[in-house]
């Protein structure tokens, strides 16, 4: 099957005609009065879960990570939730959850990011560019952790990247992405379904990551879901975040998704100085007021 015929077939799972929320928002549940996360061991765990939350299969390998891991963070993409209530997710985890779409049964889908700790700030940002066909967007959650003893601000950004798009539109919204994460000086974290299906777009995305001095998680073991040979789901992390040894691993004996849950650890380890983007102007410290909660 050539590339054309491959992604005609697979933007046909778009038709059923989502809609795009009128605006970027975030919902949220409450972690249990947890304020900081242990900067000595910060676990995550990504996965793109297909819009399985409320199924008897994924809640079963889901609760079988967390009981055998324990991860502090989790960002999950295609996440459907109810329209009205916001459904329980662990004992140990509150969420924000930011749609990029409203489906024809009246759930949301979006991204979702999970964590131990409340978080200090949150914003959902939906890209300017949109799927054919259906018209809607996809979307970026930005929220950001103290860790603890040194209070050092943790950044994690949740992408689900644009899909059925060209390469030039696809670089849109990882330069807008780009732009916000370089505002910020400390730990980050960036994790998702980044959709980089072609050599042009991991080239655009190691780039983009590059200047903001991220770094790849490798796996001994890749076994990450691919599409025409390249993988789709990435972490990057800061510097100042060391992968802790045989922590990163990839899932493979999950069945709910299309896609395989990816774990990670890191330790924080604060830098003599600051970090320095080396993006000139645009560089700046993320303030209170650039990251907006929005209910």
């Amino acid at each position: 099957m050539s590339r054309t015929l491959a992604l005609l077939a697979l933007m046909g799972t778009l038709v059923g005609c989502p809609m795009a929320p009128e605006q970027a928002l975030t919902l949220s549940r409450s972690s249990p009065q947890v304020q900081t996360l242990p900067e000595e061991s910060i676990r995550l765990l990504n996965w793109n879960i297909y819009k399985q939350l409320d199924t008897a299969q994924w809640q079963h390998e889901f609760g079988g990570l967390l009981n055998r891991h324990q991860p502090h963070i989790i960002t999950l993409q295609e996440t459907n939730l109810p329209s009205v209530t916001l459904p329980h997710l662990t004992s140990e985890h509150g969420y924000v959850f930011a749609p990029n779409l409203v489906m024809s049964d009246g759930q949301w889908s979006g991204v979702m990011t999970a964590a131990t700790a409340e978080p200090s700030a949150k914003v959902a940002l939906l890209s300017e560019v949109t799927e054919p066909v259906s018209n809607t967007p996809k979307v970026v959650l930005l929220t950001r952790y103290t860790l603890a003893p040194s209070g050092a601000e943790l950044l994690v950004a949740n992408i689900h990247a644009i899909n059925f798009v060209t390469t030039s539109e696809f670089a849109r919204q990882v330069s807008a992405l780009e732009r916000q994460l370089a505002r910020h000086q400390g730990p980050m974290i960036l994790s998702g379904d980044f959709n980089t299906w072609s050599d042009a777009r991991l080239a655009m995305l190691g780039k983009a990551t590059g200047r903001l001095g991220l770094v790849p998680v490798t796996f001994d073991d890749d076994l990450r879901t691919r599409f025409l040979g390249s993988p789709l789901d990435h972490i990057f992390h800061s510097a100042d975040l060391g992968v802790i040894r045989d922590s990163a691993q990839v899932f493979h004996d999950t069945q709910s998704s299309d896609h395989q849950p990816m774990m990670v650890a890191f330790e924080y380890r604060a830098p003599d100085r600051t970090r320095d983007y080396a993006v000139g102007e645009n560089a700046r410290k993320l303030s209170d007021t650039s990251i907006e909660t929005v209910e």
